[in-house]
């Protein structure tokens, strides 16, 4: 007899078919394969409809305005994460990002150029500024369209060279600053921007960047401050031999190539919709602190270093310094490479 109150459980045979805990175990999805199964259909279906004439190609370029929905995807993931309400947010990240890739390649490319009217092809005209620090300064870049390539060398002074298309980028320079942005209320806007700063001189860079191209080479810059924001784009950036002490990046629906060298870097890295591969020698030290989220993947375990929590290190050989950076994403992958992959 079992005690007052008490109940006995069977524990001798399987739940048959039609129990309701056999169900609910029959039932319940894995996240993970919820994800890849819910953005795999879209980014399917929709070329295929195209492709038969049953969408037409033209209504698909407006699709990346979809990506408030990521947001709102992740917000719920954030707010319901324990629970089995959490599946609601996974299911709205991947369709969304199913759809947004889908309309991508059946559109062969054409989103893209929606994004802010950014495209190849119009007559364009040139703009060539040069000047030079009275002290150590703060670079600005705010591109809305096209390319940046910005090496910092042993030169005294700055030079731009700007070809443009529709407005001319806007230059504002003191002896501690230089800005360069886009134009304003530009609707068939692209520039592609050419850059030559003094390495001893780069105090903070600023860097916005929008369907846009970006490679970066700060030389021998020591930074306190570099930030970045890139949506909708491809950057490389190459750290400065003097070290960065302050690094703040996000990259959303975008690609970050980042190579450190033998300097110390400290920061802090984001990544919504894209990829960040970390390209640095295997002496320099790491200490990455990665959080753990279902659509974030990462190669930390696959590349030997020790784990505790959710901090990651591996030592650093004698006389190499230490990488320290927190790293977050959403629908998005950071892998570590070695030495020159990043190029």
């Amino acid at each position: 007899m079992p005690p007052s109150g008490g109940r006995v459980v069977a524990c001798d045979r399987a739940p048959a078919p039609n129990d309701s805990a056999w169900m609910v175990v029959l039932m319940r999805p894995r996240r993970s394969l919820l994800f890849w199964g819910l953005l795999l259909i879209p980014l399917g279906a929709i070329p295929l409809l195209a492709r038969t004439g049953a969408i037409d190609t033209s209504s698909l370029i407006d699709a990346w305005k979809l990506w408030p929905l990521l947001l709102v995807g992740i917000g719920a993931a954030i707010l319901v994460g324990r629970t089995r309400v959490a599946i609601v947010g996974t299911a709205v990240i991947a369709l969304t990002l199913g759809s947004i890739g889908g309309a991508a390649l059946a559109s062969s490319g054409n989103w893209i150029g929606a994004i802010t009217q950014c495209g190849p092809g119009g007559q364009t005209s040139q703009l060539a500024r040069d000047g030079s620090f009275t002290d150590t300064a703060q670079v600005a870049l705010d591109l809305h369209c096209g390319s940046i390539r910005l090496v910092a060398g042993e030169d005294h002074g700055w030079t731009v060279d700007a070809s443009y298309r529709d407005r001319a980028p806007i230059v504002e320079s003191t002896g501690n600053r230089l800005s360069l942005r886009s134009a304003d209320g530009s609707i068939n806007q692209h520039d592609d921007w050419k850059l030559r700063l003094p390495a001893g001189q780069i105090r903070e860079l600023l860097l916005t960047a929008n369907a846009a191209t970006t490679d970066v080479d700060l030389g021998g810059a020591a930074l306190r401050r570099l930030d970045v924001e890139v949506n909708a784009g491809d950057t490389r950036i190459t750290a400065g031999s003097g070290g960065t002490s302050g690094a703040d990046m996000t990259i959303n629906a975008g690609r970050l190539r980042l190579e450190t060298g033998t300097a110390p870097m400290t920061g802090r890295l984001r990544v919504n919709a894209g990829s960040i591969d970390l390209c640095l020698p295997t002496a320099v030290g790491l200490r990455i602190t990665a959080t753990d989220q279902l659509t974030f993947a990462t190669n930390l375990a696959a590349s030997g270093l020790a784990r505790s929590g959710n901090i990651w290190t591996r030592d650093a050989a004698a006389g190499a310094p230490t990488i320290d950076l927190s790293v977050e994403g959403n629908a998005a992958s950071f892998t570590l490479k070695g030495e020159g992959a990043c190029r």
